[in-house]
């Protein structure tokens, strides 16, 4: 209950700057918030570059099977026109290519990773909100961090078809 008060005025605070919500998309806009990338998860930034590019990055955690490291994600989008949109949310799209490091303190590892991203965008018009989900085929290089079914970490290089990430994010 202490907590809820001060939520709700962080709430507020983040929510004053309503009037730039339509357009939160376009260029010189930055959004904060938290997300996953190519490598970790933790805090996510993304920052119109123009009305049609993006780039994203992601810094904070990194690990598996009891392992923790820093991970380090940075993504190049290409954004894509609004494909739906309603009075209260719109739809768009992004694609392109994302890098990744993943670097562990015990054992010590360290990994490369590439992505392909395509992202699913959901705005909020009456906030600047955003809330993504992205599909992101990842190429690993070197140590992967995870047990693989023998349990031994994976070395070398790794395809991780079916890999996914999302972001929710304040735009201001």
């Amino acid at each position: 209950m202490k907590l809820l008060r001060p939520l709700s005025i962080l709430f507020a605070l983040l929510l004053a700057p309503v009037a730039q919500a339509a357009d939160y998309r376009a260029a010189g806009h930055t959004g904060i918030g938290l997300g996953a990338g190519t490598a970790g998860a933790g805090i996510s930034i993304k920052h119109f570059l123009t009305d049609g590019t993006a780039v994203q990055g992601v810094i904070g955690a990194w690990g598996g099977w009891g392992y923790s490291g820093l991970g380090l994600s940075a993504d190049y989008l290409i954004e894509m026109p609004v494909f739906a949109e309603t009075e209260p949310i719109n739809f768009a799209w992004n694609i392109g290519p994302g890098l990744g490091l993943g670097i562990y303190s015990n054992p010590n590892m360290l990994t490369v990773a590439a992505s392909g991203v395509l992202g699913l965008e959901l705005g909020f018009n009456p906030a600047p909100i955003d809330i993504v989900i992205e599909y992101r085929p990842t190429l690993y290089i070197g140590n992967s961090g995870y047990y693989n079914y023998n349990k031994h970490y994976n070395r070398g290089l790794g395809f991780d078809p079916i890999a996914f990430s999302g972001h929710v994010r304040w735009f201001f």
